[in-house]
């Protein structure tokens, strides 16, 4: 049970995250300097894992990228470098 509070904790440090991005993208595309290009980066998984990180994700409103990527913030954010 505690896992499933401190993933939850975690969370919603990442949807925080997630709105604080937003807003500065906010910002940027105001001020008119906003970089939209795109990449894709691929990443190995099993289907079970998958299924559950995207339920994971949809739970708390993000998709499997954003997920991933405030996910991967979150991380170096955390530790040392």
């Amino acid at each position: 049970m505690a896992k499933k509070q401190d993933m939850a904790a975690m969370l919603d440090g990442f949807e925080a995250a997630a709105a604080k991005e937003h807003e500065a993208k906010e910002t940027k595309a105001t001020v008119g300097a906003v970089d939209d290009s795109r990449a894709t980066a691929l990443v190995s998984m099993t289907k079970s894992d998958k299924e559950r990180l995207t339920a994971i994700a949809k739970a708390h409103g993000l998709s499997l990228s954003a997920f991933f990527r405030l996910a991967a913030d979150e991380y170096i954010a955390t530790h040392e470098w």
